[in-house]
């Protein structure tokens, strides 16, 4: 789709992903999250707004999924210090969906997994009651669990 339109020519467009965020139908936001897949390797961390913005503004699992996962993993992986000064503000925020991103993040990371970090945010919500929250700890712990058994 967007390799038809020339759209990945330009830099990427926070501003595109803001409209298509903000409309009703959820497909734009699955149009919003292939831009930023198909951009995900520029994001820096003067993206990391834009992202924290998406996952508490229609948040629903499949969305906050991907930005986790795709987005604030790839920023975090260049810029390690985001974890330090905002992903452990998540870990323990009111919002459910903060907290499933930071225990989601690193779940492309494989041997890379911050095992400390990992377990220090199941740590701190595995009390929770919270259904996406547990399946987001048994998520996390199963695919690591591909690299430390």
């Amino acid at each position: 789709m967007f390799n038809r339109s020339g759209l990945l020519k330009y830099e990427f467009n926070s501003e595109f992903v803001e409209v298509l965020w903000e409309k009703d139908e959820r497909e734009y936001q699955n149009a919003a999250l292939d831009y930023i897949g198909k951009f995900v390797k520029k994001l820096d961390k003067g993206h990391l707004p834009l992202v924290k913005k998406l996952i508490v503004t229609k948040s629903w699992w499949d969305t906050v999924d991907m930005l986790a996962s795709h987005a604030v993993g790839a920023i975090a992986a260049k810029h390690p210090e985001i974890i330090g000064e905002k992903i452990d503000e998540w870990v323990t925020s009111d919002d459910m969906w903060l907290r499933r991103t930071s225990i989601l993040f690193q779940l492309k990371y494989k041997d890379r997994t911050d095992e400390d970090l990992l377990y220090r945010y199941i740590l701190e919500n595995n009390e929770s009651k919270e259904f996406f929250i547990q399946k987001a700890i048994g998520w996390a712990l199963r695919e690591y669990s591909k690299n430390e058994p």
